[in-house]
């Protein structure tokens, strides 16, 4: 991994067993992600004289989470952090190389639950309405009719794309699931594929002819937005706005956790929200002492 921080060899064999059993589980960005985390927080234990597991404590890992805090590390970093280090504890217990698991005395904090931003139906078409490159277009329309995560898009393959459809290889979890089209996407689609040819290769390319990264995918969103005069639109912003706008219709839930690709239910729970007035037409309309116009 670039730029790990030097850790001592004790600490070394033990983050290696750890990574070696989640590799079992876990997909190979989880398994990246917790092992930035863990050599980040051993690197800390080092730096304060930690020498052996005996002398690991609970109160190292709050003193840990204070001091990333005081970094301006937000909750949900922190929760990240507590979700990394309590897995690997966890491993230390099941293994036997810890009698106690010390994470089981540490508070995770506490996450503000911001009500995430969703633009009007509206807004999103004067999004869409402005790209003159067919690519750009394209991939503004998938993003908003299918939800698709910002890697997901990236990694698109041209043989991924099959009518009405298109084949996430590499969802979260490298689970694979097809998602619908709508009318507009399909089109645009289709009139950008026959522009770009259909020669093998990733979806959407650079002039290069090379995969798009998420960095670019970023900056193409937010340059429409901008132009449209919309505020802090981002990828997910549109993924989100996808599945509370199949909600606000009468979508299934079960339908928008198919589509985003979610595991859980509790997951599309998340992503979706209704209005106070679509809550109240919604009840009203559907509630068995609904009044009689």
């Amino acid at each position: 991994m670039k730029n790990q921080p030097q850790i001592s060899s004790w600490m070394q064999q033990l983050l290696d067993e750890y990574t070696a059993q989640i590799s079992l589980s876990k997909s190979k960005k989880t398994v990246e992600a917790y092992t930035f985390d863990i050599v980040n927080f051993l690197h800390y234990l080092q730096s304060k004289g930690v020498k052996r597991i005996g002398q690991l404590k609970a109160q190292m890992i709050v003193s840990y989470l204070g001091y990333q805090k005081s970094l301006d590390k937000s909750d949900s970093t922190l929760n990240r952090y507590c979700m990394s280090i309590r897995s690997f504890f966890r491993y230390l217990r099941i293994t036997k190389a810890m009698q106690d698991d010390i994470m089981l005395q540490v508070s995770t904090p506490r996450i503000k639950q911001k009500t995430p931003y969703v633009p009007t139906v509206c807004e999103i078409e004067a999004i869409l309405d402005i790209p003159t490159s067919l690519r750009d277009k394209a991939i503004l329309e998938l993003l908003y009719s299918s939800g698709l995560r910002a890697s997901e898009l990236c990694d698109l393959d041209i043989r991924d794309t099959a009518g009405y459809q298109i084949l996430v290889r590499c969802g979260k979890g490298e689970k694979a699931r097809t998602v619908p089209l709508t009318h507009g996407a399909y089109e645009t689609i289709a009139a950008y594929i026959q522009e770009r040819g259909t020669q093998p290769g990733p979806l959407f390319q650079t002039v290069m002819g090379k995969k798009i990264r998420r960095q670019l995918l970023s900056k193409i969103v937010a340059k429409y937005a901008k132009k449209a005069g919309i505020e802090g639109v981002t990828t997910h912003t549109l993924r989100h706005a996808c599945a509370t706008h199949l909600l606000d219709q009468g979508a299934d839930l079960r339908l928008i956790q198919e589509v985003l690709g979610h595991s859980s239910i509790a997951s599309t729970q998340r992503y979706t929200h209704l209005s106070s007035n679509k809550m109240q037409e919604m009840f009203t309309k559907f509630h068995p002492r609904k009044s009689k116009q």
